[in-house]
């Protein structure tokens, strides 16, 4: 039966319809059980007098309108298609991509963040799934370089672009989708000065100067140093840092930033990012390994590619023949696989993912109790489960 106190499905998309519907001037928008105000739009600017308004008056803008968590990844993939799917020579494969959308973690990052402090002066709804989408845009146009990178024919169960459209018009379109998500989140910080008006200065902060880690963190992975488990163990670490780390950082600074979180407890927020993309690294790896159909593309790649991932540096660390097994090119991929699960080190690194997971949790705990913490702690749980 369902509960009388809490609104229904359809309701609650109405309600994201309708902060949405105001985009451009929303005054203020109804989030979790409170009104947030925003910086009133003028041409995406506020003088100091608004903005002293809108900080001294955001108690006093406090209706009770409880409604439900909004995040929805159908309703994020559809902002998308709006932005991306717009008569270009590039249709075709924004289509494609979000045929298959995958599970919007960059998002579901970005949403939560900026719903964990309910009672903070804040970004409207509409400009926090605006911020998702561009997350989750700047997320598609790294796989579609990945895919470029290493030669994959398949992503999510269909031809990866690059297998689809080619490798020269995969390229292009993963820049403009990338360009296309520069554009969302630079209007996003212009029509929120008053929210946005200290972005960037926290120290240890990710923002968008440090996009560039993500191509970073492709290169430093094709050079792995000797294979040594204890330094392979560090090279790894900056690799996930880079490559699955930077998106989750910028979807949690920027999602906390949007929704009125304090310096400290942004760098708290980079903590729990830095060991969720540990743990979601370590298990897309497993998976990997294991064959996991939900992997969505094909199954030991990185071990034909010869990549030390974190199953291969527990199978190092534990099987005393490892190291001549792995540098000897008549190993087949088929023989590490077996000998990777029948040797325990897909085990050890599951263990490992849970301690990330774990520690990612903790770093939470500076937030008051709300249903986006109890969902960011359920994300980082969801992931190491098999």
């Amino acid at each position: 039966m369902d509960n009388p106190t809490s609104p229904s499905e359809h309701q609650q998309d109405e309600h994201l319809v309708a902060a949405m519907s105001g985009r451009s001037s929303t005054a203020h928008a109804v989030v979790d059980d409170r009104a947030r105000v925003t910086a009133p739009a003028s041409n995406g600017r506020a003088d100091s007098a608004d903005a002293a308004s809108a900080n001294a008056g955001a108690a006093d803008q406090v209706d009770a309108q409880p409604i439900a968590p909004i995040y929805q990844p159908a309703m994020v993939t559809e902002r998308m298609r709006e932005m991306l799917v717009t008569g270009s020579v590039f249709d075709d494969i924004y289509q494609h991509v979000l045929a298959a959308p995958g599970k919007r973690v960059r998002a579901r990052l970005v949403l939560d963040c900026h719903r964990l402090l309910p009672s903070a002066v804040s970004t409207s709804v509409a400009d926090a799934v605006d911020l998702a989408c561009s997350m989750e845009m700047f997320h598609e146009s790294s796989l579609i370089h990945d895919d470029i990178c290493d030669s994959s024919l398949l992503r999510r169960d269909s031809p990866s672009v690059p297998a689809l459209f080619g490798i020269r018009t995969a390229a292009r379109a993963g820049f403009h989708m990338a360009g296309t998500a520069l554009e969302v989140l630079a209007r996003v910080l212009e029509n929120n000065p008053v929210v946005c008006a200290h972005l960037g200065e926290a120290p240890g902060v990710t923002y968008l100067d440090r996009i560039s880690d993500l191509s970073a963190g492709q290169l430093v992975e094709t050079m792995a140093p000797d294979v040594d488990d204890a330094a392979l163990r560090r090279h790894y670490e900056v690799v996930a840092g880079a490559k699955t780390g930077t998106l989750f950082r910028l979807a949690c600074s920027y999602g906390g930033t949007a929704g009125g979180v304090d310096h400290d407890r942004l760098r708290a927020l980079m903590q729990y990012a830095e060991q969720f993309s540990l743990a979601f690294q370590i298990m897309d790896d497993v998976r990997d390994v294991e064959g996991d159909p939900a992997l969505g593309k094909e199954a030991c790649g990185d071990l034909d590619r010869r990549v030390p991932t974190w199953p291969v540096i527990e199978w190092l660390a534990i099987r005393p023949d490892a190291r001549e097994m792995w540098l000897s090119e008549e190993t087949s991929s088929a023989e590490l696989q077996a000998d990777l699960v029948r040797s325990g080190a897909t085990k050890a690194a599951h263990d490992a993912a849970i301690r990330a997971a774990e520690t990612a949790c903790e770093a939470l705990e500076v937030f008051p109790p709300t249903p986006a913490r109890d969902d960011l702690r359920d994300l980082a749980l969801q992931v190491v489960s098999r």
